[in-house]
């Protein structure tokens, strides 16, 4: 009886312990690398409710996007990452974007995506 209790014991210990984790797992903040993979599908879905797919261009692959270093002067908190894409076109060419915080400051983003250098630079402009 008493290996039982110390059984029942062990698990409730152990049960205890994994919920402690994954709620402090849960408070964290992601890393920034974290957040550009998060935020690919996003990207697709901004960049499809963008001008360039209004008239047929869409992302038909992506690589693992990369985050890449925000140059100074750009919005605060901006998280800048870049894919690789291959577009409906044929196209392969830098899909660029951005995660801007939102203007309440409560861990909200608003993503922004443009393919190429000059998307890049559009990207940056953002105030």
């Amino acid at each position: 009886m008493k290996f039982l209790g110390l059984v029942v014991m062990a698990l409730l210990i152990g049960a205890g312990g994994f919920v402690l984790t994954e709620f402090f797992r849960s408070q964290r903040l992601a890393d920034p690398t974290d957040r550009c993979l998060e935020a690919a599908p996003s990207a697709r879905e901004a960049f499809a409710a963008g001008p360039m797919a209004r008239n047929g261009l869409r992302v038909d692959e992506l690589t693992s996007p990369q985050r890449v270093e925000t140059p100074a002067g750009a919005v605060p908190g901006l998280t800048l990452c870049k894919a690789d894409a291959r577009f409906s076109s044929g196209a392969k060419d830098t899909l660029w974007y951005a995660l801007v915080p939102a203007a309440a400051g409560d861990g909200q983003f608003m993503i922004h995506a443009a393919p190429g250098e000059m998307g890049r630079r559009s990207i940056l402009t953002i105030r």
